[in-house]
């Protein structure tokens, strides 16, 4: 069994690392990692002051493995599941730890990008790699620091900024199932004005999703952003961020056709198409006063997405949702020396959001058609204190004052100890959290078929985890191990009748438990050769015990990187596992509403080369095992594809 397999490997790689032999300390420390974080806390931070579990994707990581589409990548981060239905293009659902799709909020640079019109959640279909440069994963509850849908964690995308000078790149692709991509990206500027702009297109015919029929569902993706920034003077900077994606898909749909016949409940070719359309933009001013002493901020955030269905009697419906934001945000930095040589970062702010949603149906004047709005003002308080630059504590709280629902207050906790000489880093995060309903939740969508629940009460989650990460040889292995803990009150689920067809939403009593073990390793093999890796067990139930659907109990994930010919060549394998997990079925012939969907193992291989300094040739083969494997119940998956394609750079 493929499960079977990917697990004894993972077992006899950790016991290979546990028995390696007696570590060499590191001399000073400090373990990899000592980068700027910029998610974990209000304020930029070192990775390694953070007490909250973290994970990063490079540019480096994303150019080596050449997934086209981010949630691709997002496979190997620790404590999160993909459920995508079908092929690239296709909606794509990302869970953090056995939370829900909604419990994971989205930003992109800083801009959060959850869609009101679905249901608070993200949709990383059209969430394509071009001219993004870092992933920040940020695990736990963090409504203290971030507000609703922050249950699971945090996933901050950031894209790439301008440098002084000139660069400009550019690449082109294609491959198996129709495939094609167009991407470039050009920057430059001065030292203190600098920008970058950068477009992608990538189309592919897809696949068949049912498994009835030869209809392949195919999907386009247009993606536009733009960075940049300018020291007005040694102390005030201004910087905006805009990014637009637009994508069209074809797509099937589930069969829920009266009197029921041998494809009830299962997915069948339609004509179904969906366009969707994605806006971020933010625009801030930053002041620096007493050699960075006192810190402020101010901005405004913009997100605006829209969707369109038409269905395969042609009837055009949608909706669409915009969150206008204002922040103002001021810390204060200082030393007390004299004080186990503490460092202290003092941060209030202050938040305004407007949110309005938009629904519309084929028909004028229906029932579906309708228009809801939301605000709410927040205030927000942090205090973090380095000790000695070992010891890292932080304390952060946040008062949400809602026109819709009784006010909240969320709570962090967090600590971090880099133990010295040792080579060891604790780290604990301790914090509570609410996900909002979302507007199809309490207002409906259809009338007639989805009802909302306007009683709704916002989810609630309690959460801590626990870690250890220890670094061997020098640094050249680093293994960390964390353990979490959450209970999630007043969860909400929808409930089908299907008698009535029916769909209802309420409130579960009692508590929802997640819990669970992240292990990751990275290491340094020497000639060119690195190691990554992670496993997740997660056990997520509902308060009468029953499994949580979409949550696998085990993943994992291997990397193995080489780098030759003095950098100009490189070689990535990627073996990622998803176990075993539960899924909905609506299948009025069979007894039970849920069913298993099998264990899969994708494995990718990549290669590049460099020609000369400016032009690359590159190429991998996704699915090597060509598994047949369902992430979504009766939404079939591409099977083994090739790619290849050339990348041209210019200027610095």
């Amino acid at each position: 069994m493929p499960g079977q397999k990917i697990r004894t490997c993972l077992s006899l790689a950790l016991a290979a690392v546990a028995l390696g032999g007696a570590p060499a300390l590191a001399a000073d420390g400090l373990l990899p990692g000592d980068t700027v974080f910029v998610s974990g806390t209000r304020t930029p931070a070192m990775a390694y002051t953070i007490g909250s579990a973290i994970s990063v994707l490079t540019l480096q990581d994303i150019e080596q493995r050449q997934n086209p589409v981010i949630s691709d990548l997002l496979r190997s981060v620790p404590g999160l599941a993909v459920s995508r239905s079908g092929g690239p293009g296709q909606l794509t659902q990302i869970r953090m730890r056995g939370a829900e799709g909604n419990h994971t909020l989205v930003l992109i640079d800083g801009v959060q990008a959850n869609e009101l019109n679905f249901n608070g959640e993200f949709d990383y279909a059209s969430l394509l790699a071009v001219g993004i440069e870092r992933i920040e994963v940020l695990r736990g509850a963090q409504s203290a620091l971030y507000g609703s849908d922050a249950i699971g964690g945090v996933i901050n995308i950031i894209t790439r900024g301008g440098q002084p000078g000139f660069h400009a790149e550019g690449a082109a692709e294609g491959g198996s199932f129709g495939t094609r991509q167009v991407t470039t990206l050009v920057s430059g500027g001065s030292k203190r004005v600098n920008g970058a702009l950068s477009a992608g297109y990538f189309g592919t015919d897809g696949i068949n999703l049912s498994h009835f029929g030869s209809e392949k569902d195919g999907s386009r993706i247009l993606t536009v952003a733009g960075k940049g920034k300018a020291d007005l003077t040694d102390n005030l900077r201004i910087d905006g961020v805009f990014r637009y994606m637009d994508s069209h898909t074809r797509t099937d749909s589930e069969d829920f056709s009266y009197p029921p016949d041998a494809t009830q409940g299962l997915v069948i070719d339609t004509n179904d198409k969906q366009r969707n359309r994605q806006f971020y933009g933010r625009l801030q001013a930053g002041l620096s006063l007493f050699d960075g002493a006192w810190e402020q901020r101010a901005a405004v955030f913009y997100a605006d997405t829209k969707r369109h269905y038409i269905n395969p009697m042609e009837d055009l419906t949608g909706n669409s949702g915009s969150r206008l934001k204002f922040e103002y945000q001021t810390t204060v930095n200082f030393e007390t020396p004299s004080f186990a040589g503490a460092e202290h970062h003092l941060t209030a702010a202050f938040e305004r959001e407007q949110q309005h949603f938009r629904n519309f149906g084929a028909v004028p004047d229906a029932a579906e058609n309708q228009r809801r709005s939301e605000s709410q003002d927040s205030f927000i308080g942090e205090y973090r204190v380095g000790f000695a630059k070992q010891v890292f504590l932080s304390a952060g709280v946040r008062y949400d004052d809602n026109r819709l629902f009784k006010n909240a207050t969320t709570y962090r906790l967090a600590a971090a100890w880099r133990i010295p000489g040792a080579g060891t880093r604790l780290h604990a995060s301790h914090g509570t959290a609410i996900t909002n309903p979302g507007f199809f939740e309490l207002f409906g969508y259809y009338p007639a078929y989805f009802l909302g629940n306007p009683n709704l009460k916002p989810e609630r989650s309690h959460s801590y985890d626990a870690g250890i990460e220890q670094a061997f040889w020098d640094g050249g292995l680093t293994v960390d191990v964390t353990y979490f803990n959450a209970d999630l009150r007043d969860e909400i689920v929808t409930l089908f009748d299907s008698a009535t067809f029916l769909t209802t939403v309420d409130n579960l009593s009692g508590k929802s438990h997640r819990k669970g073990l992240e292990l990751t390793l990275s290491a340094d093999l020497g000639d060119g050769l690195t190691l990554g890796g992670s496993y997740t067990y997660t056990r997520a139930r509902q308060p009468d015990g029953q499994p949580e659907v979409r949550r696998p109990n085990h993943t994992g994930n291997l990397n193995l990187n080489y780098a030759f010919a003095a950098g100009r060549g490189n070689l990535n394998l990627d073996v990622s596992y998803n176990g075993k997990q539960l899924d909905n079925e609506f299948v009025d012939a069979t007894p039970q509403t849920v069913v298993t969907l099998g264990d899969y193992v994708l494995v990718t291989l990549a290669a590049s080369y460099k020609i000369t300094d400016r032009v690359e040739i590159y190429g991998r083969i996704e699915n090597m095992l060509d598994q047949k494997y369902e992430e979504v119940f009766s939404y079939r998956s591409p099977g083994i594809g090739a790619f290849g394609g050339v990348r041209v750079t210019l200027g610095d």
